[in-house]
């Protein structure tokens, strides 16, 4: 009787391992003060440079400390940073966008100001920042128009980074939010793509995130 309990004793401990998947997550503070060249950087928590940095605020009208979208800037060269895509800075971790690094279905969208970074609102299974962010044939439709109007225009995006897959991915409606849910075995959302808002998105993304803190 012994045999045959002790094989299905394991049997049920294995299923319950399986069961209890474990994910990755990040956590605010746990990338080292510096720049992040690449995505390799970020994901193993590696400066590429720890040379000292400042920013100015991309809205020069936000004088907050940590504005949501900045620029960043070498201290002692006094030059712009302009590839690298995240920077760490006084415990907050801001990241530009590249096409290079995003799923293959967002490969067509692009920030409307290069070069600029956005703070990480949201840690935990995914990174989420946001970024006003147009697809290619928008752009070439606005490029006429004088820069002012084309950032006046620009649609902000939800962007994750999935720690799992390695990429970013762009969240531009509910039915994009609930594809994306799907791929990670997360419940699914009731939404209205046509109603959903960029602040109901932060909140999915936010109850997501909290266990994982």
């Amino acid at each position: 009787m012994k045999l045959i309990i002790l094989p299905f004793f394991f049997l049920i401990f294995n299923l319950g391992m399986c069961q209890e998947k474990q994910y990755q997550s990040i956590k605010q503070g746990d990338f080292p003060e510096g720049v992040y060249e690449t995505l390799e950087d970020v994901l193993n928590k590696k400066p590429t440079s720890t040379d000292e940095v400042y920013f100015k605020p991309s809205d020069v009208k936000d004088s907050s400390e940590s504005p949501d979208k900045v620029f960043f800037y070498f201290k002692q060269k006094d030059k712009k940073i302009r590839i690298p895509l995240a920077v760490s800075h006084n415990g907050e971790m801001y990241f530009q966008t590249y096409r290079k690094y995003t799923n293959k279905k967002d490969k067509g969208y692009d920030p409307d100001q290069y070069s600029r970074f956005c703070k990480v609102t949201s840690y935990g299974r995914f990174i989420y920042f946001e970024e006003n962010m147009r697809g290619m044939w928008s752009k070439a439709l606005l490029g006429n128009l004088s820069p002012m109007t084309y950032l006046m225009n620009g649609n902000i995006k939800g962007i994750v980074l999935d720690l799992d897959n390695k990429e970013f991915n762009i969240l531009r409606d509910c039915g994009d939010l609930n594809g994306f849910l799907k791929q990670h075995q997360i419940p699914e959302i009731k939404c209205d793509s046509e109603k959903f808002t960029i602040g109901e998105l932060r909140a999915t993304i936010d109850e997501i995130n909290e266990p994982y803190r």
